[in-house]
C-alpha cells in the first residue's frame, strides 16, 4: 500500500487536499450538534429550576402557566410578509392624497 505513496509522492499531496476539508466538516458538524443538544439541555434545566423554585414559593400551578406564558413571545396567526408586500404597502401609502 504504501509503494503507491512512495512511486507516486504527488498522491500524498493530493489524499491532504481531499482528506482535511473533509475531516473539517465532519468535526465542524459535531461540534454544532454537541452546542445544540448542550443548549436544550441548558434551557430545560433552566426551566425545570424556574417551575421548582416557583413551587417552593406556594405558587399555584394556575401561577406558573401564566409566568411561563408571559415569558414566551407571542405567537402570529398571520402569514408573515414578504419583500414584495412591504414594497407594494410603501407604494399604496405614497399613492394616497393626504
Amino acid at each position: 500500500m504504501l509503494q503507491i505513496f512512495f512511486a507516486n509522492p504527488w498522491l500524498v499531496a493530493v489524499a491532504e487536499i481531499a482528506l482535511v476539508p473533509l475531516v473539517g466538516v465532519v468535526v465542524g458538524i459535531v461540534v454544532i450538534s454537541f452546542n445544540v443538544c448542550r443548549r436544550k439541555i441548558r434551557l430545560a434545566q433552566f426551566d425545570f429550576e424556574l417551575k421548582r423554585d416557583m413551587l417552593q414559593r406556594g405558587m399555584s400551578a394556575e401561577d406558573i402557566r401564566t409566568v411561563i406564558e408571559a415569558g414566551r413571545p407571542a405567537v402570529s396567526n398571520r402569514i408573515p410578509k414578504t419583500r414584495g408586500d412591504h414594497l407594494r404597502d410603501n407604494q399604496n401609502l405614497a399613492a394616497q392624497p393626504t
